[in-house]
């Protein structure tokens, strides 16, 4: 049986479990609320250090911004990362028992060709 990339990293997730998944899914969702952190803190940081140019602002205090968003950032992150659960639990669950299906078919012997006559 040849298998697609694809398909045998889904197979490979599958046999990881459900918890596994979901470890998966919840660090994938805290880095991405990271990055939007990071970058909603770089721009008004890049904005304090022009200002800070041609006015007394310490550039020390023009960091806060982008500390501001990396703690944001990575509080929503956690605070939030559960809150897709049901629905990346029905998508594990969708894929993983098409897969239990195939192998029940070709442990059963079933095949696609019809019966000969």
């Amino acid at each position: 049986m040849v298998l697609t990339k694809t398909e045998a990293e889904a197979r490979r997730t599958c046999e990881a479990g459900l918890a596994n998944y979901l470890s998966n899914r919840h660090s994938v969702h805290i880095n991405r609320s990271l990055a939007y952190g990071v970058i909603g803190g770089i721009i008004p940081t890049s904005a304090l250090f022009l200002v800070s140019a041609f006015y007394p602002v310490s550039r020390w205090q023009s960091l806060i911004p982008l500390v501001g968003g990396i703690v944001a950032g990575m509080g929503y992150g956690v605070v939030t990362a559960e809150s897709n659960d049901g629905i990346n639990s029905s998508d594990f669950e969708t894929v993983c028992s098409a897969f239990e299906e195939q192998a029940q078919e070709e442990s059963d012997g079933a095949t696609d060709q019809p019966d000969a006559e």
